[in-house]
């Protein structure tokens, strides 16, 4: 008995290590939708630093954080017009891809898909969950995902890689316990429709994908700040740098200089698990996008407070001023 019980912990202890195994970055290819979006931008930038070679997928290649990313200035870095929701565009980044391959490089080592719908604060009154919001938010997210799976399976297959969404929050409970305390609740019935059917159409991918050695795997965005992951940066910053002049007297000069780095939205253990989706030579099917210490204590506390207070907190979220943006 107690060797039975030896050896099943050391079955245990071998496939975590397994598990853990991590992949060369070397030569490998990933494509990214809604690479314009504050996820979308850190995750190209960061695995780009680390050696891969990334297609940023934008919905305006002309766009201020486009210009941004491009800015970036690492040659693993390639910023490429991306809609999933047409034919054409997905089909053109396709092309585009598979011509920057190196010798004997097979294809697609990831597709990361976080195309989809935020809320961000305007003074603009909408009216809500109406209907063409929820097909907008559906025909993003979820017939977006299954076009851009299919464009890209035999790329993935070839290379055995892996195809990853952006899914629902890692607590639902407490998501619409946060948001639905105050008046954003109803706008968040529209991202947390659009994700739920995303993650069901993930399950199904899983199963039918297995035979070709393609995993599917789920990112799950913390509830206190899931919606804000499909917002767009905001505009460059312009910096006045003044100059004195050196002689008395005389008139100094202004120059103008802009901020071009990319936000770190994402905390340090949300990029970790990011990176472990990425790197783990057999991912896991889900991985979660942890905050802050400070956030998750933050989410906590609003989330097993009374309603007054939580109202409070969350009060400049208020239904009225909420805009959905949406990234393709």
């Amino acid at each position: 008995m107690i060797v039975l019980v030896a050896a099943g912990i050391l079955m245990f202890m071998l496939k975590k290590l397994v598990g853990r195994s991590r992949v060369p970055t070397g030569s490998k290819t990933i494509l990214i939708t809604a690479a314009d979006t504050f996820i979308g931008s850190q995750i190209s930038t960061h695995l780009a630093s680390l050696g891969f070679r990334v297609f940023a997928g934008v919905n305006d290649i002309n766009s201020k954080t486009s210009l941004r990313l491009k800015s970036f200035g690492s040659p693993w870095l390639h910023v490429i017009p991306l809609d999933v929701t047409n034919a054409d565009s997905l089909g053109n980044a396709i092309k585009a891809v598979k011509a920057h391959f190196h010798a004997g490089e097979k294809g697609l080592w990831a597709v990361i898909h976080l195309a989809g719908t935020g809320v961000k604060n305007s003074n603009n009154k909408i009216g809500g969950d109406d209907e063409q919001q929820l097909r907008t938010a559906l025909e993003v997210t979820v017939i977006g995902m299954l076009r851009l799976v299919r464009s890209c399976l035999p790329l993935l297959s070839a290379a055995k890689g892996r195809f990853i969404i952006l899914g629902a929050d890692d607590g639902m409970s407490l998501g619409l316990r946060v948001w639905g305390s105050g008046s954003i609740g109803i706008t968040h019935g529209v991202w947390t429709a659009a994700r739920f059917a995303a993650e069901g159409l993930a399950t199904g991918l899983r199963a039918q994908l297995r035979p070709n050695g393609v995993p599917v795997v789920s990112l799950h965005p913390d509830a206190f700040y899931a919606q804000r992951l499909n917002e767009f940066p905001k505009p460059l910053i312009v910096y006045e740098m003044r100059t004195e002049s050196p002689v008395p007297g005389g008139n100094g000069s202004t120059a103008a200089t802009i901020d071009q780095s990319i936000p770190e939205f994402l905390s340090s253990y949300a990029i970790h698990a990011v990176e472990e989706s990425i790197l783990s030579a057999k991912p896991s099917e889900s991985y979660v996008l942890a905050p802050s210490a400070s956030s998750r204590i933050k989410s906590m506390m609003i989330a097993f407070s009374p309603n007054c207070v939580s109202n409070a907190v969350t009060k400049k979220h208020k239904y009225a001023q909420a805009e959905y943006a949406y990234s393709v």
